[in-house]
């Protein structure tokens, strides 16, 4: 008699308690999602993915650092930092994604939202969530930077006009508003269906994490 085929075998089942995890994951995210739909602005929100989208943030950035006398601080302190950060972001969130090979929601494919640039199959993490925390966080720290330039003329007329010439105040209000573009980007991307919570949550964490690493290396480097 001949032997008949051993039946494939099957995955390994996830632990239970990774599983919950999953499954909570996947409410919570799916619930912001259908709560959002109705009332959340699509033009806005996809806007807030193409500004965060490597293709588009990179050449700006690039551009804002070329053009930059060498003379100022933003040059060294600000957009090489950003420059940098992209790239190591860029590979860093590639590997993460290559090696996790987690799959995005599964109500992804019958959102209303179509994607503004074309997006892998994987979702963890966000590379959208991580860039616009490691933006925010290079913002942060290049705070002194961003004061010592403010003797702009166009700057300081701004600055005198706006905010009765307190130079920290307004650096402080644009810092704030970088953080709410961050936080609000993250938040889209779970209403937009791209994905799931614990996505967006350690994107912007490793985002964060990219832009203290950034700025060690370049200080390490003699760059800073």
């Amino acid at each position: 008699m001949g032997q008949g085929h051993e039946p494939p075998e099957t995955p390994p089942a996830a632990p239970p308690l990774f599983r919950r995890i999953h499954d909570l994951d996947n409410a919570v995210s799916f619930f912001i999602h259908t709560l959002t739909r109705p009332i959340a602005p699509k033009p806005l929100l996809r806007f807030l993915e193409l500004l965060a989208d490597f293709r588009f943030f990179f050449p700006v950035s690039l551009a804002l650092f070329l053009a930059a006398p060498s003379s100022s601080p933003l040059r060294s302190n600000l957009f090489l930092p950003l420059l940098v950060c992209s790239l190591i972001d860029l590979l860093f969130i590639a590997l993460i994604k290559f090696l996790v090979r987690r799959s995005r929601p599964s109500y992804a494919n019958h959102s209303q939202y179509n994607a503004v640039v074309p997006v892998d199959n994987f979702s963890f993490p966000s590379g959208h969530s991580s860039r616009v925390c490691f933006v925010a966080s290079v913002f942060s720290l290049s705070r002194p930077s961003l004061l010592a330039d403010l003797h702009h003329p166009h700057v300081a007329f701004i600055v005198n006009r706006w905010f009765g010439g307190d130079q920290a105040l307004a650096i402080d209000i644009l810092i704030s508003t970088v953080w709410a573009w961050a936080v609000t980007t993250v938040i889209s991307r779970v209403a937009l269906g791209r994905h799931y919570v614990i996505d967006v949550f350690f994107g912007a964490c490793f985002g964060v994490l990219e832009a203290f690493f950034t700025f060690r290396l370049l200080e390490f480097r003699g760059l800073l």
